[in-house]
């Protein structure tokens, strides 16, 4: 489960549909996981990364020699945030073409400079730059050929909403404005809160409802009216569920994360638990307003195809 995780399942394999072949090359997070094997048609292979600063990183280098075969036999080579992995290759290969997308992690503020730096240096070598929002070109300095907001499926069913539900889809971490969440859930009577995540915060979490970890959160979502977001992903997927969608945030970087979109006016933004009880409660006496709103934001998240996203991808490799 997680953001890039799906987005990377989805992209492959509407590549693969198309004709492509695709290698996924990573780290082995769980050790009773494969080395290598083939997964809806991608071939997935995990290497062992050892959680050591600076050396783990010189490790990494040593564990992807191994695979430089690989490496230079592939048309394309896209890597996703860890520029830093690639950083030997470029030196074996200097002209190959290699491409990079940056989700980000807008959590994490003020931005660290290890972060800014990488990552300009990441895009400075790259033949080109996908960036997932537009608040990583402006907060980390950095050029992109193309933005994107990801995608997502629609939900085709009958929707039969549960007007009392409350689902909160990300991480139970402090770098996601939770407090200010866990606030807004403090005032709120008569609602069934229920939270797709874990994290620090699980146990503060429980105080307000029920703390389901790392699901699925799509059936949730079908029945839930209101959502909290913390991710572009869970935005997507709660605009094609029909949901309210509610985000707040902490610091700047965090305020352009969301209001730097085109859904900014689907979803509701702000900075503090009053304003977001208040809004909550204004759509609830305006039952035909909400309406209005949900359907915007599932007629523009209808278009944020998976076929879409993949576009971005074949378009940023014929630029370059």
């Amino acid at each position: 489960m997680g953001g890039i995780e799906k987005h990377l399942e989805k992209v492959s394999k509407t590549l693969i549909k198309k004709g492509h072949k695709v290698t996924v090359l990573t780290t082995k997070y769980n050790k009773d996981l494969t080395e290598e094997e083939i997964y809806k048609d991608i071939r997935i292979i995990r290497f062992n990364q050892p959680s050591i600063k600076y050396i783990g990183l010189v490790i990494t280098w040593f564990s992807l020699l191994k695979y430089f075969k690989l490496i230079k036999k592939s048309d394309i080579l896209h890597i996703h945030d860890a520029f830093s992995w690639y950083w030997p290759f470029k030196l074996i290969y200097p002209e190959k073409k290699v491409f990079i997308t940056y989700h980000g992690r807008w959590g994490r503020y003020p931005i660290p400079f290890v972060d800014l730096v990488q990552k300009k240096i990441g895009a400075k070598l790259s033949s080109g730059v996908l960036a997932i929002g537009e608040y990583i070109p402006k907060h980390y300095g950095l050029n992109a050929d193309i933005v994107s907001y990801g995608a997502t499926d629609i939900n085709k069913t009958t929707i039969d909403k549960d007007n009392n539900l409350i689902v909160y889809v990300g991480r139970l971490d402090k770098d996601i404005a939770l407090d200010k969440i866990f606030e807004v859930f403090k005032r709120l009577k008569g609602y069934k809160i229920i939270f797709c995540g874990d994290g620090e915060f699980k146990e503060e979490a429980k105080k307000y409802g029920e703390v389901k970890g790392f699901v699925d959160p799509i059936p949730y979502l079908k029945k839930a009216k209101y959502c909290f977001a913390s991710g572009y992903l869970t935005i997507l997927e709660a605009l094609a569920n029909k949901c309210l969608t509610f985000a707040s945030y902490d610091n700047s970087l965090q305020e352009d994360y969301y209001k730097l979109t085109p859904f900014n006016n689907f979803i509701s933004v702000t900075g503090r638990p009053d304003e977001t009880v208040k809004k909550l409660q204004y759509y609830e006496r305006h039952p035909l307003i909400a309406k209005e709103k949900i359907e915007k934001g599932y007629k523009w998240t209808k278009e944020q195809t998976w076929k879409k996203m993949a576009g971005n991808y074949l378009t940023l490799w014929k630029k370059a």
